[in-house]
This record gives structure tokens, C-alpha cells and sequence, in this order.
């Protein structure tokens, strides 16, 4: 009597399971890419040439997360569940208000990179241009409306195409890194090509996106600001220690590039839970909000340790066995992670309670830490160094959040009292 509920929960629990593993792997497929063509970069071109990509890479990725005006954020939860026409209007309100600031910042990571650069200048500041380009990404768009394979063709596929074949045409056909750099570059403007195509007709940008796109910006000013402050503790401290230990630099890099994918993969977690909490009122809202901020512990306690394990063997693969990352490495990067993971979960609590403001009062002590910590101790400790202050700048921010979190609770028990 009871088989036909029982069947009914475990296809109900499946067809959830499935979802979320596409809102998990589609956008990791597109984040793994460059898997495919570091082996190449460090197999044509070195530890030095690897040094000069990742910190074209940081530059770049610093200036994305700057430029995109929080939209990844707060983007998600403001669409899940709401009218299509609303949705497309804020889609549409993202672009145009991005574009005022990714413009001018894809130009200065380009500027900056060229002069940092020790070897492929020209490629190198390309690569910087393109990976800042990419704060134009739709994917917030598609997870908001419960559309990840939408983020597979946009997205993940053309990276997944551009890294093998700039892998093989690297490897083996001896061309030059400005073939990856150049359609990084392209991926962007593709990217939004097939968004629109995805979406309709309502992607379609109208003289008011423009005109409202200003008031639009600065209605995001608050998150977007603390998101350019971030990257000083999130995408530059490669550049940091680039400034500081240029000697420890390779080491520094590859265990954080790796640790920074692991964090682009597990982030595609908490974008799902946006659209899941941002689709519940009441008291299922704070069920949902618990479970996330429990489900953000889980992960950080199981790649944690699983990263220190095993990025030392992943290393000499992915590196052609020009950089290798000590046991010691990858141990604080792991605990980093553990701390990311933490602090990830409660950073989605304060959106979802409507204090989305708070991250950035935890983010600005988190930089100044960042700043004093992460250069002085890598030019003592070399790469350990640089991997403690980003424990310390990423161990402040998650404490001040908790603390908003803890001041929220009690807001509402006194309310209700």
C-alpha cells in the first residue's frame, strides 16, 4: 500500500538530485578548461611562461570580479521565480550596466598585464583583457531561472573547444599563445550571442536599458564596490607575491590557480541554492537557509582535506612536470579552501536575509588584512607565506559575517518576542 508514495519521494528525490548535479557540473566543465591547455603552456614555454599566464590570469580575473557589479550575487535570487518580463528586464539591465565599467577595466588589465609580463607580453596582456572580459558572463542569468544547460552551450562548451584545440595547436603544431589568448577573448561576445538566442526576443537591449543603465549601476554600487575590493584577497594575491617573491611565484600560482577552480566549481552550489531560496517565503525560507549554510560546512570539510591529498599527483600533470606543489602547499591551500567554503555559505545567508551590504562591511577589513599580510609574509615564507595571508584576510571576513548573522537572528527573535 505504501510502494506507490514510496516510488513517487524517490523519483521526487532523483529528479532533484539530477538537477542539481547539472546546476554543479555544466558550469565546472566550463571552469575545468584550462586543464586541457596548462599542460601545454608549461610543456612549450615553462615554469616562467606558466608565472607570466597565471599572473595574467589573477590580473584579469581580479578586474572581472571588480567590473561585474555583484550581479553573480544578488543577481540569481532577484530573478528565481519572478515574471519573465521582469526577468528579461534585469538581464538587460546587467548587460548594459556592466559594459560601463568592464569596458575601461578590460583596457587596464590589458595595460597592467603587459607591463608585469617577464616573457609573451603581448599574449599574456590579451589573456588578461579577455579573462576580465568575462564579468560579461550569462550564467547568473541562467541559474536564477533554473536553466543550467543553458550555461553548457554558452559557455562551457566553446571554453571546453577553445582549450583543446589551443592545447593540440600549442603542443604540437608550435603556435603561438596568443591563439588562446585571441579566442578567450572571442568566447566573450559568443557567450552573449547564444544567450540572446537562448533567451528571445527579450534579451534584445531598447533605448531605456541604456538610459536607465546608470541608475542601474549605482543601485549596485554598494555590492559592486565590495567586490572590487574582494579581489585583493580573492584574484591578486598571485600578482602580490609576483611583486614581492617573483622566486616563489610558479608554486604560488599553480596551487592557486587549482584551489581557485576548486572554488569556481563548488561556487555553482550556492548559485543553486539562490534560485532555491529565493523561490520560498517564510518559514521554509529560513529551512532552506539553514540547510544551505549547513551544506557549505559539508563541502568545505570534504575538499578540504581532499584537496591537500591530492593536488601534490594532480600537479605534476596539469604542470608537465615544470611546478610541483608540496604536501605543505597544499595543505594551507586546503585549509584556505575549508575557510572559503565557510565563509561562501554565509555570504548566501545574508543575501537571502536582504543584507547583501554586510559582505561588503566584512570584505573591506578582509582586504586590509590581504594587503599588509599577503605580501609581507610571502617575501619571509615564499609561497606558505602568501597562502597564511590569505587564511588571515579569508579567517576576518568570515568572522565578521558570522557576526552578522548572529545580530540578524537576534533581530528577528526580539521581533517576534
Amino acid at each position: 500500500m505504501t510502494l506507490g508514495p514510496t516510488r513517487d519521494r524517490l523519483a521526487t528525490h532523483f529528479h532533484r538530485g539530477r538537477r542539481f548535479s547539472l546546476y554543479l557540473l555544466l558550469p565546472a566543465a566550463g571552469f575545468l578548461s584550462p586543464l586541457f591547455v596548462i599542460p601545454a603552456i608549461t610543456y612549450r614555454f615553462g615554469a616562467s611562461g606558466w608565472a607570466s599566464v597565471a599572473v595574467a590570469q589573477s590580473i584579469g580575473s581580479g578586474i572581472s570580479t571588480a567590473t561585474e557589479m555583484g550581479w553573480g550575487v544578488v543577481g540569481p535570487q532577484r530573478v528565481a521565480g519572478l515574471g519573465k518580463a521582469y526577468r528579461e528586464e534585469q538581464y538587460r539591465l546587467s548587460i548594459t550596466s556592466r559594459l560601463i565599467t568592464v569596458v575601461p577595466g578590460t583596457l587596464i588589465a590589458i595595460i597592467v598585464a603587459f607591463a608585469l609580463a617577464s616573457s609573451q607580453d603581448v599574449a599574456v596582456a590579451v589573456l588578461a583583457g579577455a579573462m576580465a572580459a568575462q564579468a560579461m558572463t550569462p550564467s547568473w542569468y541562467f541559474i536564477g531561472i533554473g536553466k543550467p544547460t543553458y550555461i553548457m552551450w554558452s559557455e562551457s562548451v566553446p571554453r571546453i573547444a577553445i582549450a583543446l584545440a589551443s592545447a593540440i595547436a600549442i603542443r604540437f603544431l608550435n603556435a603561438p599563445l596568443v591563439l588562446y589568448s585571441g579566442l578567450m577573448f572571442l568566447s566573450v561576445p559568443f557567450a552573449q550571442f547564444v544567450a540572446r538566442r537562448l533567451i528571445g526576443s527579450g534579451a534584445r537591449i531598447k533605448r531605456r536599458d541604456w538610459r536607465s543603465a546608470p541608475s542601474a549601476a549605482r543601485g549596485q554600487i554598494v555590492m559592486g564596490s565590495g567586490r572590487a575590493v574582494a579581489v585583493l584577497y580573492t584574484s591578486l594575491p598571485i600578482t602580490m607575491v609576483r611583486l614581492v617573491a617573483p622566486e616563489a611565484v610558479a608554486v604560488f600560482a599553480a596551487t592557486e590557480r587549482l584551489m581557485r577552480m576548486c572554488v569556481k566549481i563548488l561556487g555553482s552550489v550556492p548559485l543553486r541554492m539562490q534560485s532555491w531560496i529565493g523561490s520560498a517565503d517564510g518559514d521554509l525560507k529560513e529551512y532552506r537557509i539553514r540547510r544551505a549554510q549547513q551544506l557549505g560546512i559539508l563541502m568545505g570539510i570534504t575538499v578540504g582535506p581532499l584537496y591537500a591529498v591530492t593536488a601534490p599527483t594532480i600537479s605534476e600533470y596539469v604542470f608537465s612536470g615544470a611546478v610541483s606543489i608540496p604536501y605543505k602547499i597544499s595543505s594551507l591551500s586546503g585549509l584556505l579552501l575549508f575557510i572559503i567554503c565557510v565563509s561562501t555559505s554565509y555570504g548566501l545567508t545574508l543575501v537571502a536575509r536582504g543584507k547583501a551590504n554586510h559582505i561588503t562591511w566584512a570584505i573591506i577589513p578582509s582586504a586590509g588584512v590581504a594587503v599588509a599580510a599577503i605580501p609581507a609574509l610571502a617575501l619571509w615564507l615564499g609561497a606558505s607565506g602568501g597562502i597564511l595571508g590569505e587564511i588571515v584576510a579569508e579567517s576576518t571576513g568570515t568572522a565578521i559575517q558570522a557576526r552578522s548573522i548572529q545580530k540578524c537572528s537576534e533581530s528577528a527573535d526580539s521581533q517576534q518576542a
